[in-house]
């Protein structure tokens, strides 16, 4: 569990709950910005507007880190200095930017992936007849634990899941995940993890065998948790989702389901 930092804000931009920008501001003297295109930071003084754009979301400095080294970049405490500025039309508008300016940040791109709808037939008819042959009350792979209520097809992921609890970060192995939640498993019992406690969002998710990474900025609630010699295994169910964070959810689990098969 790691405490967020100090005073500056990290923000993300995300297309279909896909991270496509972070964002690191501070009034009046940090304005920054990277993407999965553009590694190295820019100053953008219309960033000290990012804050109050509805579409940005608030993440710990370890989601941001995780987002930023899925782009191949090392997130630091210290604010880079000296750094390139990008000139831009004033005020700036995030949730519809020019031509020249998603060009100039490197997410041209953002978003054109589309699921394919018989990919996720049949990763979700796997995954539920494997699901079915398991006996009740496991995993799935030998552990117990309490009976499952989700409403959804759940998809094996092998990730980690960072997840805000109030002013800390929890960062755990991510066991499997469906539109309507996910499981997640730790070394041991920390605290913050038992039945009805609140997470106050965002979710990031990253998958091992996959470049995908999600942010669904919903808040959530840990259902049920089960500690054994082996670790703590806990079920959290979201918040509901609106029509991107489910196409993107989809999404990952298309990416990531179909890498973990083929392996």
């Amino acid at each position: 569990m790691t405490s967020d930092a100090g005073e500056v804000t990290y923000l993300l931009l995300a297309d279909r709950a896909a991270p496509y920008l972070l964002a690191r501001v501070r009034w009046p003297d940090v304005a920054q910005v990277i993407t999965a295109d553009c590694p190295d930071w820019l100053d953008d003084p219309g960033l000290f507007d990012l804050p109050y754009d509805p579409n940005a979301v608030p993440v710990s400095f370890a989601q941001a880190a995780s987002v930023a080294a899925g782009w191949g970049r090392q997130l630091r405490d210290e604010v880079a200095v000296g750094v390139p500025s990008l000139i831009r039309r004033m005020p700036a508008n995030w949730s519809d930017l020019t031509p020249a300016e998603r060009h100039a940040l490197g997410i041209e791109s953002a978003g054109r992936w589309r699921v394919s709808a018989r990919r996720l037939r049949r990763l979700r008819l796997s995954q539920a007849t494997a699901d079915a042959s398991a006996p009740a009350g496991t995993l799935g792979n030998g552990h117990t634990a309490t009976p499952e209520r989700r409403r959804h097809t759940r998809v094996r992921v092998d990730g980690r899941a960072h997840l805000r609890s109030q002013h800390a970060t929890i960062s755990a192995a991510l066991i499997d995940l469906s539109e309507g939640g996910l499981r997640c498993m730790l070394p041991d019992v920390p605290l913050g993890v038992a039945p009805q406690a609140a997470l106050s969002g965002p979710f990031l998710l990253e998958a091992e065998v996959a470049t995908s990474r999600l942010c669904l900025g919903v808040e959530g609630q840990i259902r049920w948790s089960h500690s054994s010699k082996a670790g703590t295994h806990f079920g959290v169910v979201f918040d509901d989702l609106d029509a991107g964070e489910i196409h993107g959810v989809q999404r990952f689990m298309v990416a990531a389901g179909s890498r973990r098969g083929s392996r």
